[in-house]
């Protein structure tokens, strides 16, 4: 197995960090949208990015994430809207001050599985974050959604993704699975999950594991990587094109 031993940082709804699959793997749990520590439990969106994510290995349960030794930090700057929903909405003040709480804690890889308008204070603190370094994943919005990229996806220098289903590769979006993902819900269970969010996890993921290796890699650079090396598969769906996690890293391909 690639060693991982990268912190992350969710911007997202809150998560249940007690979920078997992720309890004492979440460091940091920070809520920008209210004092409900219950309701911060109970989200559920968060708690499906971070089982993609960082589901444990080995103990006999579930499922495996792809970086499941990270060891993640929960900032909540979105709310659920409906009781065991995946809605949430968040708005500039608190992806503002969760963007800033990554800053400051020296954030390495930030998972941004939400899409809304383009933003011009959003976009200065993502691009002040990518010129210390770190690293930010984010979704493409469904058709329905936005006309345009819109935030986080059209800020240069943010990994753009979007579902490996139903989409043509291009140059600047990469491509992941986000059809049927079975993941984490919150109260130790386990859903089946569509949506670009989960695309974007499968990217977080699989960044956290190159940047185990190769600290070095920036965006630029880890997005070439990612693009060169996708994989064409034939399915249900028919021919995609997603990324590939062993083929981006030399020591996978060694020992597979």
């Amino acid at each position: 197995a690639v060693p991982v031993a990268q912190e992350l940082r969710i911007v997202d709804t809150g998560l249940d960090a007690n979920h078997p699959e992720l309890r004492g793997r979440v460091i940091v749990r920070r809520n920008f949208v209210d004092a409900d520590d219950a309701q911060f439990l109970r989200d559920r969106h968060g708690t499906e990015v971070a089982g993609v994510i960082a589901a444990l290995a080995n103990n006999h349960l579930g499922i495996v994430g792809v970086a499941p030794g990270v060891r993640l930090l929960a900032l909540k700057a979105c709310w659920q809207l409906e009781p065991d929903s995946d809605a949430a909405r968040c708005n500039s003040f608190t992806l503002a001050r969760a963007l800033t709480a990554a800053l400051d804690e020296g954030a390495q890889i930030v998972n941004l599985s939400l899409a809304g308008p383009m933003d011009p204070l959003l976009a200065a603190l993502v691009e002040q974050g990518e010129r210390r370094g770190i690293v930010f994943v984010g979704a493409m919005p469904a058709p329905s959604e936005v006309a345009a990229r819109g935030f986080p996806a059209s800020v240069a220098g943010v990994l753009a993704v979007d579902t490996a289903e139903g989409h043509a590769p291009t140059d600047e979006v990469l491509l992941a699975p986000g059809r049927e993902i079975l993941t984490l819900t919150p109260e130790a269970r386990f859903d089946f999950v569509s949506g670009s969010s989960l695309a974007t996890a499968h990217v977080s993921g699989t960044v956290a594991l190159l940047l185990a290796e190769r600290r070095h890699l920036g965006s630029a650079a880890l997005r070439a990587l990612l693009m060169s090396t996708s994989s064409v598969s034939t399915g249900s769906d028919g021919v995609t094109e997603s990324i590939n996690a062993c083929a981006a890293e030399p020591r996978c391909r060694r020992s597979a």
